[in-house]
């Protein structure tokens, strides 16, 4: 007999930046939350690995549909690269599976190696990653010795800067985009300095636009009540406006027609003056509150008396629950 999954008691929606613990995966942490608070839904916007800290961006009950447009900006780390000793990993957590020499190395050769590594390039998901290869993490694979070999993905990295030179460690902090691993970036720096290394340390100082400032101890968000919980979290509407997703405000018959899926005329949900109608966007009642998420279709995607798409549409607060509806939307998947 199945076990009944306890009825949800935290019912609020939000984001809360957590600054994660070394140790624990990131999936811990959600589950530690969950069993405290017991929202409908609750999962993070990225990965950080078992060794790393610092932000995680947690997303609660109907924040979790938004996780996509949440992530979706650039992430800033600070970190410390081992020099010397490869590992399987490309972490401390591995094996070590090669040695080499370290030479002599000046702040004026290790900030040039580091300012290599900026601008687009192609990178493959390491062995050691949670990137999905047929419903399984590549770690599951590279645990049972099977290799598995991820197509490579463009990649940006904005900046990247010294911090610090120590015998035998060059301490740094850089911008990326998402889906950057600093773990292959950290192992490229190595190369780039004429011997091997990996990612001894890594914390993530920011997932635009969140950061570390703001960010609860784990335990300290553990001890809050629900209360205090529900004061804490950023509400969703002021998470994706600070995530860059403008705002249509509508009357409540607009609002209402919306919500029932009903497709506008372009007109109806565009301000007076206002520039391309391009990318994402939020639709707001009069008094703030969110009714839908849409997107503007791009010229080669519009049909005729069809300029925009739901990515979700949320009902009327009164109406209660958690469901909403949303579109097979490009911005959709979770």
């Amino acid at each position: 007999m199945s076990r009944r999954r306890p009825k949800p008691s935290f019912l609020e929606d939000g984001v809360l930046v957590v600054n994660k613990p070394a140790g624990p995966t990131s999936h811990d942490v959600v589950e530690r939350l969950r069993r405290r608070f017991r929202p409908a839904k609750l999962g993070h916007t990225g990965t950080l690995d078992p060794f790393a800290t610092g932000v995680l961006v947690l997303a609660f009950n109907r924040a979790t549909r938004m996780s996509n447009l949440l992530s979706a900006g650039d992430k800033v780390y600070a970190g410390t690269v081992s020099l010397g000793t490869a590992t399987d990993t490309g972490d401390p957590t591995g094996e070590v599976i090669e040695t080499a020499p370290v030479p002599e190395i000046g702040p004026e050769q290790a900030a040039a190696a580091l300012a290599s590594l900026e601008g687009e390039r192609m990178q493959a998901p390491p062995a050691y990653s949670a990137a999905k290869h047929q419903g399984k993490p590549l770690y599951a694979y590279a645990r049972q010795g099977v290799a598995v070999e991820k197509e490579a993905r463009p990649i940006r990295v904005e900046q990247a800067r010294l911090r610090a030179v120590e015998p035998g460690e060059i301490a740094f902090e850089l911008t990326c985009s998402k889906g950057t691993y600093v773990r292959s970036l950290a192992e490229d720096l190595a190369r780039e300095l004429g011997t091997v290394g990996h990612l001894k340390e890594l914390t993530r100082l920011a997932s635009a636009p969140f950061g570390l400032d703001e960010a609860l101890e784990l335990e300290e968000a553990l001890e809050l009540s629900g209360k205090q919980m529900a004061e804490r979290l950023i509400d969703l509407s002021q998470a994706l406006e600070r995530a860059g997703l403008p705002a249509v405000e509508v009357d409540e018959d607009t609002a209402w027609q919306v919500r029932q899926g009903m497709i506008l005329p372009r007109e109806a949900l565009l301000e007076p003056g206002s520039g391309p109608a391009t990318g994402a966007f939020r639709v707001l009642t009069p008094e703030g509150e969110l009714v839908a998420v849409l997107r503007w279709l791009e010229p080669d995607e519009r049909r005729p008396g069809r300029d925009y798409e739901s990515v979700r549409v949320f009902p009327a607060q009164d109406q209660g629950g958690l469901e909403d509806q949303t579109s097979a939307s490009a911005l959709g998947a979770e």
